[in-house]
């Protein structure tokens, strides 16, 4: 939300600076490209900016949603001696501790995932991700999109000396069986299993630990950064009203600080796009560069301010105030940008020699959007979740850093928050129209809570939903309940909301009764059963006994 208040004071001061109100575009490299996915998919948002530029982050990304900030809000309000029952007498409480206290509260996270970060609020961000990129295309594909990652997304989770001597088979094995705990719910074993196949250099039977230390950074790569992307990628190229880029950035920095024998690393491409190449001294940036990547540095500045400023980083734009060697810009953009779909999947290779190619990663990256995906889902049947489970499920030792409780696990002690399991998600909240300008909004402490959202252009918002009735939608599901939003208000249940409630209790209760009486039944019937069975045994035993007596 405080992102979204930026936007609205550019629209409303930024001429004063030179700047076109209409013609703004955001980016953002990891959590800011993430941030920036969200943006794209808020109603909150719309008509605020018109391009986007997302760099090694997406909405999808495991890391990117903090599904569960209430719990670890919870635990850190009980460390500080605040009510956890009560939201508003919880946040005032907060208020009240210092920055120092909040920040020595130890918060086990689980790895990969994320404590605080934007949540599905049922405003700001409305539903899934998925759910309004694939049903709500005007929104999502308003925006033109430029997206891209480097050749090596996950580098930092591991240390220098893993880098130089590389992991051995056993740690592999541990963070995989971390990942899978922690990012998937259904059948983990079979999704254990799957990946550890996919990552693994069959033709060499004995695994040197720099293979494995280099197909482990590859799958975190892909699972976390890469397919999150590409999901995000071919969601906005389904939009024809908007275009589509997708990048690759390849070059190592020849005085790199990262070993080279990987290649490009996530951030090494920031160097380029804010033009350290092309001055002194930038920041924390190096300053020794070849006069290629000057040259690499001018071609990516280009192709980003073209975006900028087109929504194409092909155009080529000369400002008279120039000077020479300025206004020859096309040497710096050689190869011709092609646009990115689902079908085709171009997109251009960055580096001292750029070029453009076609379905990156292809095998390993449908392995993540469309066989993972079909492993992860809870089957038929009514299982138990101990199905689901890894092999040695709850023993730590086959873990690599913090993972997440399950059901069957009892909970930790002196430092995890309780119940941090994270369930399968209940229905999600749908947009659907209503027929007036004022709904009412049930009790926080009710479920079926709904937020109305006044839309400020009715006759091209969210045209799905044909039935809406002066620009007005409802938002029913799980969302907060005490906020408006555009003018509405939030109001107390009425009598025939509460009507309801208390029909389908009467109606509970009347099941119930019903279903004890019949329990009580079934009860006396066994109870007599077995009773007649005795009796029936104890006479003839008697019956024997007179009869051996008489013989």
């Amino acid at each position: 939300m405080d992102q979204v208040a930026a936007l609205h004071w550019i629209q409303e001061n930024i001429a004063e600076f030179g700047g076109d109100a209409n013609n703004v575009t955001l980016f953002g490299q990891g959590h800011g490209a993430a941030c920036i996915n969200f943006l794209m998919i808020s109603p909150m948002a719309r008509g605020l900016f018109h391009r986007a530029i997302m760099q090694s982050g997406s909405a999808f990304s495991p890391w990117a949603l903090a599904r569960d900030a209430a719990t670890f809000t919870r635990y850190l309000a009980s460390v500080l001696d605040c009510p956890t029952r009560d939201n508003t007498a919880l946040v005032d409480c907060i208020r009240q501790r210092s920055i120092s206290d909040i920040m020595r509260v130890q918060l086990d996270v689980p790895d990969y995932l994320t404590a605080f970060g934007p949540t599905i609020d049922g405003i700001v961000i409305p539903n899934e991700p998925a759910v309004l990129m694939k049903n709500f295309k005007d929104l999502f594909g308003q925006y033109d999109l430029l997206f891209g990652v480097t050749k090596i997304e996950s580098y930092f989770r591991f240390s220098a000396h893993e880098e130089k001597f590389g992991i051995d088979s056993v740690r592999r094995d541990r963070i995989f069986r971390t990942l899978v705990r922690n990012v998937f719910t259904f059948h983990l074993q079979e999704i254990y299993l799957t990946i550890l196949n996919e990552y693994t250099d069959w033709l060499h039977p004995e695994q040197h630990p720099l293979n494995i230390f280099e197909t482990t950074v590859e799958a975190l790569s892909d699972v976390l950064t890469v397919a999150p992307m590409l999901k995000a990628g071919n969601y906005h190229s389904m939009s024809h009203s908007s275009k589509t880029f997708f990048y690759v950035f390849d070059h190592q920095t020849e005085e790199s600080d990262y070993p080279p024998r990987m290649g490009c690393v996530s951030g090494e491409e920031l160097n380029y796009i804010f033009g350290a190449p092309l001055v002194s001294s930038l920041s924390h940036f190096s300053t020794n560069y070849t006069r290629s990547e000057y040259t690499l540095a001018r071609a990516v500045m280009t192709y980003w301010s073209n975006f900028a400023k087109t929504g194409d980083p092909n155009s080529v734009f000369i400002d008279e105030d120039e000077e020479v060697e300025d206004r020859d810009s096309t040497r710096y953009s050689p190869v011709s940008w092609t646009q990115y779909d689902r079908l085709h999947q171009r997109y251009i290779l960055i580096g001292l020699k750029s070029k453009m190619r076609d379905h990156y990663h292809s095998h390993r990256l449908s392995f993540w959007l469309h066989l993972i995906p079909s492993l992860n889902r809870p089957g038929e049947g009514n299982l138990s979740y101990d199905h689901h489970m890894l092999d040695d499920h709850h023993n730590p030792r086959t873990y690599d850093g913090k993972v997440r409780e399950t059901p069957s696990d009892t909970p930790s002690k002196g430092g995890t928050p309780e119940e941090i399991f994270y369930p399968p998600p209940m229905p999600l909240p749908t947009l659907a129209p209503v027929p007036r300008s004022t709904t009412q909004i049930s009790d926080s402490n009710t479920r079926q809570s709904q937020i109305v959202v006044k839309l400020k252009n009715p006759s091209d918002e969210l045209p799905e939903l044909d039935n809406a009735e002066n620009g007005t939608y409802v938002i029913e599901g799980g969302g907060p309940t005490s906020a408006s939003v555009e003018g509405t208000t939030a109001e107390p249940p009425g009598i025939f909301d509460m009507g309801i409630y208390s029909t389908a209790l009467s109606v509970t209760i009347i099941v119930g009764c019903s279903l004890l009486i019949l329990n009580i039944l079934i009860f006396v019937g066994v109870y007599y059963q077995r009773d007649k069975h005795r009796m029936e045994m104890a006479m003839e035993k008697a019956n024997f006994q007179v009869w051996k007596s008489l013989v």
